[in-house]
């Protein structure tokens, strides 16, 4: 069992490979909005993303999330046969990203008209080509998730970081190299490649394990049929997470042009500090909380609380600073070449209310796999599905009134109410004499609320004062301002996320 010390460690360094890739995130990013801007042509392609993406997140969250637990389980009682389990249960998925593929393939048409109702008869006609062009990546995102599941089981987190960097670095050449002479299809072809190379780097580790293709699924077919049926709710939930990013496009679509361009930009920049700072913390933790949960419900809830604790800590800095700053730092992101001060306003609309929610799509990635550890994967499941009825009804209402902000808000409430149905369904079934855990989280969060509020005021006060500097001087200070306050006053009001941190270093 790893220690606390040894999983700071851990997250410390997936967050140093993490930021390398997201800073190339924000590189590509930055050179899409250039070339293409929030125009009906950079519309078309997110668009045209959403069938392959769905697909792949949905086959690929069932093996990443759904793996590690089967595997440690497995590897415990006969690591070989854990791993040619794991070899079988890869290849039968890649049979069903290849089926899913040619289906997509021979549906293209219904599939496109349903994903963007809005579109005219030759942004239709487009996102028909480019969708046929980026399918074939499910093949490779399903290798790849499939290799990062067996590598963070055996606890090794690097490679799997690096996926990100891969991809990235591959779409931005891509980019640069074939937008001016192939248009928007030299983006799409840069998205099949990356999605090769997340594979192609995560494979020489990967060899080690005796992972290899099984094309024989008859001598398993009891055991593949035992793990489709615990599989099953965690794809269903990945689509439901699916389901929410497809409406608000659809909902999207209906709006000003470059609404959908504006969403997805402000999306990508919700996701820097989450998956920066954030989502390593969850992946380096969701094998030791499966550990935990074989061992014991106490030991896992025990784990589980520290986590979710540490994840609020480090969630509320982040929130203030992108409330302050978010036009600036939507500005310094994107707005050059034809991302112009009109597209900037459109995604700071949508970005101030994603900030406003941000601790909530953490809460909600990092309890729904607490979930698939203790394997009650129905509850997470219906938890998604609840989200996705909510985001579609509040999504249609507000979006009404606030436009494009109104589809992030929408988001941001049903990710709220989702996180606090698991967060309630932990506490119900929880017995009297264990609830002291939860009384510090509850303890924890009325600080991290306060200190959160009274930061905000401050730095709000502050801000028109730095709005004469050139915007990397005003990011600077009012970052510099916001965690050195945070941190001050953690430690005023002896914020116990922070303590435990003091405690590890000093025990070195």
């Amino acid at each position: 069992m790893p220690t606390l010390s040894n999983v700071i460690k851990s997250v410390g360094l997936v967050t140093i490979i993490a930021a390398i890739g997201k800073v190339l995130g924000f590189g590509r990013e930055s050179i899409i909005a250039a070339y293409f801007g929030a125009s009906s042509m950079a519309d078309v392609f997110f668009v045209a993303s959403l069938i392959p993406t769905i697909l792949f997140t949905a086959l690929g969250s069932g093996l990443q999330a759904g793996v590690i637990p089967i595997y440690l389980e497995k590897k415990a009682d006969n690591p070989k046969k854990a791993d040619e389990f794991i070899s079988v249960l890869g290849s039968f998925f890649m049979l069903v990203a290849g089926v899913l593929t040619i289906a997509c393939m021979i549906f293209i048409k219904p599939l496109v008209m349903m994903t963007a109702p809005g579109f005219s008869d030759s942004e239709l006609a487009l996102t028909e080509s480019l969708t046929r062009i980026m399918l074939p990546s499910l093949l490779f995102f399903t290798l790849s998730y499939m290799a990062t599941g067996v590598l963070n089981a055996n606890k090794r987190f690097i490679l799997p970081a690096l996926t990100s960097t891969a991809q990235n670095t591959v779409i931005i050449a891509a980019t640069v190299l074939f937008a001016a002479p192939f248009g928007i299809e030299g983006l799409a072809w840069g998205f099949v490649f990356g999605a090769a190379s997340q594979f192609l780097i995560q494979y020489p580790s990967l060899k080690k394990y005796g992972i290899r293709p099984i094309v024989s699924f008859l001598p398993h077919k009891r055991q593949i049929a035992q793990t489709l049926f615990t599989f099953y709710p965690i794809i269903i939930a990945a689509l439901a997470i699916q389901l929410n990013s497809v409406v608000d496009r659809i909902i999207a679509t209906s709006l000003e042009t470059g609404s959908v361009s504006a969403l997805n930009y402000a999306n990508r920049l919700l996701w820097l500090p989450l998956s920066i700072v954030l989502t390593p913390l969850i992946t380096v933790l969701y094998p030791s909380i499966v550990e935990r949960a074989l061992i014991g419900y106490q030991s896992f809830l025990n784990l589980t609380l520290k986590g979710l604790k540490s994840l609020l800590f480090l969630a509320i800095p982040f929130m203030v600073v992108m409330l302050i700053s978010g036009n600036s730092l939507i500005t310094l992101a994107f707005q050059r070449g034809a991302f112009d001060a009109s597209a900037t306003d459109m995604t700071y609309r949508a970005f101030l209310f994603y900030s406003a929610c941000l601790p909530f799509f953490a809460l909600r990635d990092y309890l729904m796999n607490a979930f698939y550890a203790l394997k009650k994967t129905k509850v997470a499941m219906y938890s998604c599905l609840i989200a996705v009825l909510l985001n579609v009804l509040l999504s249609w209402v507000l979006s009404r009134y606030l436009g494009v902000g109104g589809i992030a808000l929408a988001s941001g409430i049903s990710m709220l109410l989702q996180s606090l149905y698991l967060f309630s369904y932990l506490w119900l079934k929880t017995g009297r004499t264990d609830k002291a855990a939860f009384r510090d989280v509850f303890q924890e969060s009325g600080k991290l609320t306060i200190i959160g509020a009274i930061i905000y005021g401050i730095a709000l006060w502050i801000h028109p004062l730095t709005l004469s500097l050139p915007i990397i001087m005003e990011l600077v200070i009012i970052t510099l301002l916001v965690f050195g306050l945070y941190l001050g006053l953690s430690i005023l009001f002896k914020v116990s996320s922070l303590q435990g941190m003091k405690r590890i270093r000093s025990s070195k």
